[in-house]
């Protein structure tokens, strides 16, 4: 049962105003009367509605923007609060930015939420971005403090439903992405990603998915070798190339892996898309400014735009609002083209030798 400021007022034994006055911090409340609105308050687990407080104190609506368990200045996340930021000023709300740091092994009634967001905090709603955890969810709801989510990066081992979420679908754009290699005539596809991650997982799923329905065998290196996204892809093409594996296409779970990739292959003296061709993901700013990298655009500022219009709507009408699918395309710049006609498996490996007795005669 939900715990209004009636039942403070009735076990305090004082007036609704005086409660009001307390929860407000007015200075015009003796401390006798504080003390004991203060003590009903905790006896009774009381949350109060900070919109209805905001309202009273003629303040302006605010959100905050929650950054969990990443770097401040994730491009991914930078776009994303680019899009909240836009709407919000447009809809006459400001956002706060916080930041958490917190693993998903910790109980929800150990997490340190911050200051903007909790029950007695200025924002009226939370929009998590970044890596989260089912914990996180879980202290929100047990506290009743509203928040909407970028489901994507969710790292849960159950489904958490559908409402209050803004994502976009990774399975469906990766089998796109490895539909069109094989669609360009591609057989030999290799994927490359950490599939311990789930965002990357699904992905893989993706790439399955597409080489099943072409009946073609599939080829991966789905482990992370590194902590750095391009050092993992440098060293997996690297890996392949060296074995003498069959390769034509590489599909990367996201664009630093393909950069890696990229990196290696012309290191190794092979042609991109001439000899291979390469799909990224995300399309992020790479270091190769004449020859673009093919692509999987996730629209990041449209899911800001999604996150605060969903907020503002969960504010006004109190109510858990339907899942968002934000949208993503393919982006076909240069590194994609047809295979070469002869198997790349036999010049990749003289090209390989001749790399090596470059560097031993060097």
């Amino acid at each position: 049962m939900t715990v209004t400021i009636r039942d403070v007022a009735k076990r305090a034994m004082v007036s609704i105003g005086s409660v009001s006055n307390v929860l407000n911090n007015r200075d015009t409340v003796k401390g006798a009367v504080r003390a004991k609105v203060e003590k009903a308050i905790e006896d009774l687990g009381y949350h109060p509605n900070r919109r209805a407080q905001l309202l009273a104190r003629k303040r302006n609506p605010v959100l905050s923007f929650v950054l969990s368990n990443r770097e401040l200045y994730d491009p991914f996340h930078s776009r994303i609060l680019e899009g909240v930021s836009k709407y919000c000023e447009d809809s006459g709300f400001f956002v706060l930015f916080s930041r958490m740091h917190y693993a998903g092994s910790e109980t929800p009634s150990r997490l340190q939420l911050p200051a903007a967001i909790r029950s007695n905090g200025m924002s009226e709603c939370a929009l998590l971005a970044g890596v989260n955890y089912p914990n996180l969810v879980v202290a929100l709801e047990r506290h009743n403090i509203s928040h909407v989510l970028f489901a994507n990066n969710l790292v849960s081992e159950v489904p958490m439903g559908a409402c209050d979420q803004v994502c976009f679908d990774d399975v469906e754009a990766a089998r796109n992405a490895t539909k069109y290699l094989i669609e360009l005539g591609h057989e030999a596809i290799w994927f490359i990603g950490d599939t311990s991650q789930p965002w990357f997982e699904r992905r893989y799923q993706g790439y399955l998915a597409a080489m099943r329905e072409a009946n073609l065998k599939p080829h991966a290196q789905t482990a992370g070798i590194s902590d750095d996204r391009f050092v993992n892809g440098f060293r997996w093409a690297s890996s392949i190339v060296k074995a003498r594996q069959p390769l034509t296409a590489i599909f990367a779970a996201t664009d630093e892996v393909a950069y890696g990739c990229w990196e290696c292959l012309q290191q190794l003296s092979v042609a991109v898309p001439e000899q291979v061709s390469l799909i990224g993901f995300d399309d992020q700013r790479g270091p190769y400014k004449g020859l673009g990298l093919t692509t999987v655009r996730v629209e990041a500022e449209t899911i800001g735009v999604e996150l605060a219009k969903m907020a503002i709507e969960k504010i006004r009408s109190s109510k858990k609002q339907p899942g968002i699918v934000v949208p993503t395309r393919l982006v076909k710049r240069g590194t994609c083209q047809p295979p070469p006609v002869n198997p790349d498996s036999v010049q990749l490996g003289a090209l390989l030798q001749s790399f090596d007795d470059r560097v031993r005669m060097g």
